[in-house]
Order: C-alpha cells, then structure tokens, then sequence
C-alpha cells in the first residue's frame, strides 16, 4: 500500500508553515540584538527546538502517525483562525488609507491563499477516511515487518544448524 501523494503536498506546506510561525516567534530575539541588549538563554535555543519539532513533526506526518497528524490539524485552524483576525485588522487599516487599494486587493488574495491552504489541508488530514486509511496502512506495515522479521528467525535458525 503507497501512501496517497497528497499527502506528501501537505507535509511539504505543514512544514514550511511551521517555519513560518517558528521565524516569527523568534523575532522577539531579534528585538534584544537590536536594543543591544543580551539574549536570555530562552530565547537562544527556540530556533533549535522549533527546527526540531518541524522536522520530528514532518517525518511523523510522512509516516503516517496518529500524533502528528492531528498536530497539524489543530496548528492549521489556530493559524487560520489567527489570520483571519490579523487579516481583518490588516485590510481595515490600509482600508482607510487612500490609494491603498491595490495593496488591499493583494493582501486579501494573499491571507485567503493561505487561509485555503490550511483549510484543506486540515480538512484532509481530519477526514476519517483518511483515518481509516492511516490506521490500515499502519497495520500493513507492522505485518510486513513482523514477517520480515519471522523469516530472518528462519534463516537465522537454518545457519545455526549448518
């Protein structure tokens, strides 16, 4: 059984928008630098930790696990959720601006990008047909393995008796 090719466009746009929410969070670090201020220690490993969970998170998603799949989809609603709002605030302020529609015209097209992205992406991992699928997958892979395993006891067993 392959895993649907889908899935791989949505592991590459969880990761990347992980990313994205990662450089933003440390931006606060970039706050200290500037003021010239030093950086507490906190601030020093979130980098770190965030490319860690992004990769942990990709790779769990890739194979399919229970974990990671619903991560995702919570972290794409609180994002869409999120953008919704700040797009809001956005178009009002550059809204009462003059000659400021084009930018509104674009930064509506590019937060509904976005907002798209996340909602079907998240409506694709929550489907529980993909869930049925996942949890068959996975029961497939454990056999294949567990066979695989059995047949080298075998052939292991075969070479300790010659």
């Amino acid at each position: 059984m392959k895993r649907p090719t889908t899935l791989y466009f949505v592991a590459v746009w969880s990761c990347l928008a992980l990313l994205i929410q990662a450089s933003i969070l440390t931006r606060s670090m970039r706050t200290y630098q500037a003021a010239g201020e030093p950086v507490p220690v906190i601030w020093s490993f979130l980098p770190v930790a965030a490319l860690i969970f992004d990769i942990w998170q990709t790779i769990g998603l890739v194979q399919l696990k229970r974990i990671n799949r619903w991560v995702v989809v919570v972290f794409f609603v609180l994002w869409t959720i999120s953008l919704i709002w700040n797009g809001t605030v956005a178009v009002q302020h550059l809204a009462t601006k003059p000659g400021k529609l084009t930018n509104v015209f674009f930064l509506i097209v590019f937060f509904l990008t976005l907002v798209s992205f996340n909602l079907l992406s998240a409506w694709y991992l929550g489907r529980r047909s993909f869930g049925e699928f996942t949890v068959h997958y996975n029961k497939e892979k454990h056999s294949e393995a567990m066979q695989k395993l059995s047949q080298k006891r075998v052939l292991d067993d075969i070479r300790k008796r010659h």
